[in-house]
C-alpha cells in the first residue's frame, strides 16, 4: 500500500520513466480528481510523409496507452477507481484539463503554451477517486506581444482578434501545425 501523499509523487515519477514530459493535477467540479499527462508531439510528423506522421502519432498513442495502463493498475491495486483518456479518446477538449492542472497557460493560438515544450504537447488524462492534490500554479505564462502564431497562419483562422475554426480545420486536417512550429515560449 503506498501512503496517500507518495501516490502523487510516485504515478508523477512513473509517467516522467514512461517518457511524459510534464504532469499535472486538477479536479472537475473542484471535486473529482484528474491526472493530466502531458507527451511529446514533434511538429516532424506533420503531412511531409503522411505515413511517417500516422505511423510516429500511432506510436505515441500506444505509449500513453502503455502508460496510462501502468497508471490504473497500480490505482485499481490501491483500491481506487479509474478512467483513462488517451490523446485518441473522445471526450472533448483536455486544454481546460491542462490549464487547471498548471501544465501551461492559454496561448493566442487557442492551445495550451508550456513554458518549456511551447505548444508541442500531446494531453492524456487519467479520471480517478484517489485523493490528488491540485497543482495548479499561480504564475502567468503570457504571450505579451508575441503574434508569430496569428501571422504565421497559412489559413488567417485568427482574424480579427477571434478564431475562426472553418478556415483552420481544412488546413490541421492536412498536417498544418504552423502555430505550434512557431512558437517561442519555451525558447524564453
Amino acid at each position: 500500500m503506498i501512503k496517500e501523499p507518495d501516490l502523487q509523487r510516485y504515478l508523477t515519477k512513473l509517467s516522467l520513466d514512461y517518457g511524459a514530459l510534464v504532469v499535472g493535477y486538477t479536479k472537475i467540479r473542484q471535486v473529482e480528481p484528474v491526472m493530466v499527462i502531458g507527451l511529446p508531439f514533434s511538429n516532424k510528423w506533420i503531412l511531409n510523409h503522411p505515413f511517417y506522421i500516422t505511423k510516429r502519432f500511432g506510436e505515441e498513442v500506444w505509449n500513453s496507452w502503455k502508460l496510462l495502463k501502468s497508471i490504473a493498475q497500480v490505482l485499481l491495486k490501491e483500491g481506487y477507481l479509474v478512467d483513462m483518456k488517451t490523446p485518441l479518446s473522445i471526450f472533448g477538449d483536455f486544454r481546460p484539463l491542462a490549464v487547471s492542472a498548471g501544465i501551461g497557460n492559454w496561448g493566442k493560438n487557442g492551445l495550451v503554451v508550456n513554458p518549456k515544450y511551447g505548444s508541442n504537447l500531446l494531453f492524456a488524462s487519467i479520471f480517478t477517486n484517489a485523493p490528488f492534490e491540485s497543482t495548479a500554479s499561480n504564475s502567468e505564462l503570457s504571450c505579451g506581444d508575441c503574434k508569430l502564431c496569428i501571422t504565421a497562419c497559412p489559413a488567417k483562422a485568427f482574424e480579427s482578434n477571434r478564431f475562426h475554426k472553418t478556415r483552420c480545420f481544412p488546413k490541421a486536417i492536412r498536417g498544418c501545425s504552423e502555430c505550434v512550429q512557431v512558437c517561442q515560449s519555451h525558447i524564453k
